[in-house]
Parts: structure tokens; C-alpha cells; sequence
């Protein structure tokens, strides 16, 4: 993969286009990365409109959290979500 400056991002999606040993490097680090992020707790979003903005979480099917979950569990992954966006660059 090209080390230039940048940023590159890859779906995991079909990436038959790309050449085998770099197709093979990109499944590597989407693998090694889910196992270092671990399982999908929520989705939070901050839709940002220009005279308005919409917060939501969500609950997929995959996620471990759900609508039922208690309040402060899903507090506290809000309050994640926001220390992220305070890095965020």
C-alpha cells in the first residue's frame, strides 16, 4: 500500500478491483481492527444542519445495546462518542 501522505479508506465491500496482495493487506487490517474494537455496543450521531442539530442513537441488529438497555449504560456511550469528537481532527 502507498505510505504517501493522506488519508485512504476502504469499504468492506468488493474489493475484487484491487490487486491480490494489496486486497490481501486491506482484509488483514479490517480484521485486525474489528478484533481490536470488539463487539458494536451503539451508533451515535450528530446530524449538524445550518440552524439546527439532531443527536440520536441507534441500536442495529448487531449491536449489543438495545432501546431496553438502561439509561445510564447508553449515557455512558454517549459520553464516549463525545470525548471522541473532542480529538476529532
Amino acid at each position: 500500500m502507498p505510505t504517501e501522505p493522506g488519508w485512504v479508506s476502504y469499504t468492506s465491500g468488493d474489493n475484487s478491483r484491487l490487486a491480490p496482495e494489496v486486497r490481501a493487506e486491506v482484509e488483514r487490517r479490517f480484521k485486525r481492527r474489528r478484533e481490536e474494537r470488539g463487539a458494536l455496543l451503539a451508533i451515535v450521531e450528530v446530524r449538524v444542519y445550518e440552524n439546527d442539530e439532531e443527536p440520536q442513537v441507534s441500536f442495529p441488529e448487531d449491536a449489543l445495546l438495545g432501546v431496553g438497555t438502561d439509561s445510564s449504560i447508553i449515557s455512558d456511550v454517549v459520553a464516549r462518542a463525545r470525548e471522541q469528537l473532542v480529538h476529532w481532527r
